[in-house]
């Protein structure tokens, strides 16, 4: 009776939690991840530039283009401090808008607000849908860009270093 009642109760348990497990998407909820970071980012002046690269160079989506550029200056702004980000954030015009500085409720204070080590940025890549290893494509044009945009060689070697892979 005992092994009578156990496979009743695993059998039931199945019928119980299958529906609810078809019903959590990943990629749903992936895709609804992308667009709120769309609709929380306004991107504007250079930093459009930078995206529209991004998209043509890397083949990602505007939000993952987004996201990512995200995900690496806000690492810049917790590791390099807001002295840093501000000089750079001044040169380049945009770039407020992929921290959330300009809404107050952006990317910076909601989604990306505990990126502070190369492993976190490549949870932020992973969640927006691009392989972790997409960071090391990211990071050069990136700083190819900002380069052409005339940020100071010594912040731009502070980026590549903060950027760089972890071993």
């Amino acid at each position: 009776m005992n092994s009578i009642l156990k496979r009743f109760l695993l059998v039931s348990s199945f019928y119980l939690l299958t529906p609810a497990a078809s019903a959590f998407d990943f990629s749903e909820s992936l895709r609804a991840g992308s667009d709120a970071l769309s609709a929380t980012s306004q991107v504007s002046g250079d930093a459009q530039l930078l995206m529209g690269q991004l998209q043509g160079g890397l083949g990602v989506t505007e939000s993952q283009a987004m996201g990512g550029t995200s995900a690496l200056l806000q690492l810049a702004q917790n590791s390099l401090g807001a002295d840093a980000m501000t000089g750079l954030t001044d040169q380049v015009s945009g770039l407020n808008g992929l921290l959330g500085a300009s809404t107050g409720a952006g990317l910076g204070k909601s989604l990306l607000g505990s990126v502070t080590s190369m492993e976190s940025v490549e949870q932020a890549f992973r969640a927006i849908g691009l392989d972790a290893g997409m960071v090391q494509q990211f990071a050069p044009m990136v700083l190819d860009f900002l380069a052409n945009q005339g940020v100071a060689a010594g912040l731009l070697g502070s980026l590549g270093s903060l950027w760089s892979p972890t071993v």
